[in-house]
């Protein structure tokens, strides 16, 4: 077995076992060998990516996904994807509606429209002056018909408030491009009118 020479030992010897021990991992002019040891290294079962052959320079590439060691550990994660096989949820908020002013009982005609797949989370609205004496109850139209099928679960802002929403989980949750977002104003307040309102659809998308 190649080994590097003894300190204080080796007499007349030590060039031999100093070649002989260099030789494993180099060529004769110093460079590293390409075959042997080093070119197996990379298919050693003992490595993460042992489900293909990993080329030596360059990109690396396999023929099948790598293998990831099962976890051991509290703590640790039971799957791992490529990067680029990731998929998420993004929440985010759609613009719907907005009326500047004192609000009044009305049917919503202004159109919002939906340019992607989305699915409905909730609602959140929010008006610069609060109703008072009863609550700011909204509805939320997809193509023209309500998507809170159950009416007690309508967008609200109490009274006294500036601010409602998400709120339940709307009976309708599905977006598609090509469908439109209309608001009806269904209360107000009985005191005072809420004003200056805000309306904006919370939904999420994989991405």
């Amino acid at each position: 077995m190649a080994r590097l020479p003894t300190p204080g030992g080796d007499n007349n010897s030590w060039g031999d076992i100093l070649n002989d021990f260099l030789s494993v991992e180099h060529n004769t002019d110093g460079s590293l060998k390409t075959s042997g040891t080093i070119a197996t290294k990379a298919e050693d079962s003992a490595v993460v990516h042992n489900s293909g052959v990993e080329t030596i320079t360059g990109t690396k590439t396999f023929s099948a996904s790598p293998v990831v060691p099962a976890p051991t550990a509290a703590g640790h994660a039971v799957t791992k994807s490529y990067v680029d096989g990731h998929t998420h949820n993004a929440v985010l908020s759609l613009p719907a509606y907005s009326k500047q002013g004192a609000l009044s009982v009305t049917t919503g005609t202004m159109r919002f429209p939906i340019d992607g797949s989305y699915t409905i989370v909730g609602t959140r609205l929010m008006v610069g002056t609060a109703p008072t004496g009863a609550s700011l109850i909204l509805d939320v139209h997809k193509n023209g018909t309500t998507i809170y099928t159950n009416q007690a679960n309508r967008p609200t802002i109490a009274a006294s408030a500036n601010a409602g929403g998400p709120g339940a989980t709307p009976d309708v949750t599905t977006l598609v491009a090509g469908d439109y977002l209309t608001v009806d104003i269904d209360q107000i307040g009985s005191s005072t009118a809420g004003s200056d309102l805000t309306v904006a659809i919370v939904v999420s998308r994989t991405i």
